[in-house]
């Protein structure tokens, strides 16, 4: 039985709204944990970071959320920030997040606090309102790399504390990127795919074979890796994306987020609940109950339990014992 005392006390607190559904910590498989409320409303959730340790959420109206407790709870982080935020990423103590209208945001301290990067996102030569950011990834200790609309890719030397332009030679809208070392991977509106090999000083594009919108990419070694798309696109290269091969699913809805916890272990989550779980790295694809019809956007695993965000503020579980 849900404790209404509890839940009360934790609200009052500064916590985010939450209806629990009673999921056992124990229980194997994807369940439905919870229903994140801001203000009484589900929250609009975007993107979640899990490792191991804490799971972060960031999302509308300058949504972010961690969670200490594998997802009972999640605190908010008030940063008054009203924009969009669509990605999260964590490096040892430093955290990036990213959002609409130029939106930056990092910490050094592991979230305790938060400084605004005041920056012009337009391309050079433009002018107009700041651009939409959509992705960050950390490449080491100090290298991070930003991807957004009108082609526009950022890079920062310094843990993101100043960032720099970095030329894609498109317009294309890029939504997510990868990287392995010196190595990067980018995806976009249109089946673009764009690759470095020297950090992001020069871009290149690279053939997908597909007209449809990429939403995520994910190389799972140097060579190795998959990109997610609209139509249940899925492309997996094994030569560092000298060629992408479509994977034959019979799958109908967009897939997006994805993660990976070794070389041979991966799920895809999409549209209409749809979630895909590989053991052969990519090669071959089944489908799991995810217990929802809810869209799903991002995953996140770390070892043999992952956390799904979707729609209406969804946050699902995935727990296995090993």
């Amino acid at each position: 039985m849900i404790n209404l005392k509890w839940i009360e006390r934790v609200i009052a607190t500064g916590f985010l709204a939450v209806f629990l559904c009673g999921v056992s910590l124990g229980q194997q498989g994807w369940a439905r944990l919870q229903t994140l409320k801001t203000g009484g409303s589900p929250s609009g959730i975007n993107s979640v970071y899990y490792d191991g340790d804490d799971i972060w959420v960031v999302g509308a109206k300058g949504l972010i959320a961690r969670s200490h407790d594998d997802g009972q709870t999640f605190q908010e982080t008030n940063q008054g920030v009203d924009s969009g935020l669509n990605d999260v990423c964590l490096r040892k103590d430093k955290i990036c997040i990213v959002g609409d209208a130029g939106t930056i945001l990092r910490s050094t301290d592991r979230g305790r606090s938060f400084v605004k990067i005041l920056r012009s996102t337009r391309p050079s030569g433009q002018s107009g309102s700041p651009l939409d950011l959509y992705s960050v990834q950390f490449i080491d200790d100090d290298r991070v790399v930003i991807v957004g609309d009108h082609g526009l890719i950022l890079a920062s030397t310094d843990s993101g504390a100043s960032w720099r332009e970095q030329t894609s030679g498109l317009d294309a809208q890029l939504f997510h990127l990868s990287f392995r070392g010196e190595k990067g991977w980018v995806i976009g509106t249109g089946g673009t795919v764009l690759h470095t090999d020297n950090g992001g000083r020069n871009w290149y594009p690279q053939r997908s074979g597909v007209n449809q919108d990429l939403n995520r990419v994910f190389m799972i070694t140097d060579r190795i890796g998959l990109i997610s798309g609209d139509n249940g696109t899925l492309l997996r290269t094994e030569n560092a994306g000298a060629t992408w091969e479509r994977v034959s699913l019979n799958v109908p809805e967009p897939l997006f987020g994805m993660s990976f916890i070794d070389n041979k272990t991966g799920w895809v989550v999409g549209y209409r609940g749809r979630i895909i779980r590989t053991f052969d790295g990519g090669i071959s694809w089944v489908e799991q109950s995810s217990n929802t019809a809810e869209d799903l956007f991002a995953v996140s695993f770390h070892k043999n339990r992952g956390y799904a965000i979707g729609r209406d503020g969804l946050v699902m579980r995935y727990y296995e014992k090993r």
